[in-house]
């Protein structure tokens, strides 16, 4: 029950930070897991992590093209 109320502690503020608040780069620790719970942490790292970097590579597209860079690909 404990290690469920930190898994969503964490799975909450991490999602609440990189999908509602834009602050890029968020990780969940969650001490002390193994198994599924260890699993289900890394996938919402590896989430949080993937759309960080589309956003990062969005803005610098956005960026290039402000600027009159046509070249940039996303």
């Amino acid at each position: 029950v404990d290690q469920l109320r930190s898994f969503a502690a964490e799975v909450t503020r991490v999602a609440r930070e990189v999908g509602t608040e834009g602050k890029l780069g968020g990780q969940a620790d969650v001490k002390g897991v193994a198994g599924t719970w260890k699993d289900l942490t890394d996938n919402v790292n590896l989430m949080a992590a993937n759309l960080t970097g589309q956003v990062r590579n969005i803005a610098d597209v956005t960026k290039a093209v402000a600027n009159g860079d046509l070249s940039k690909k996303i």
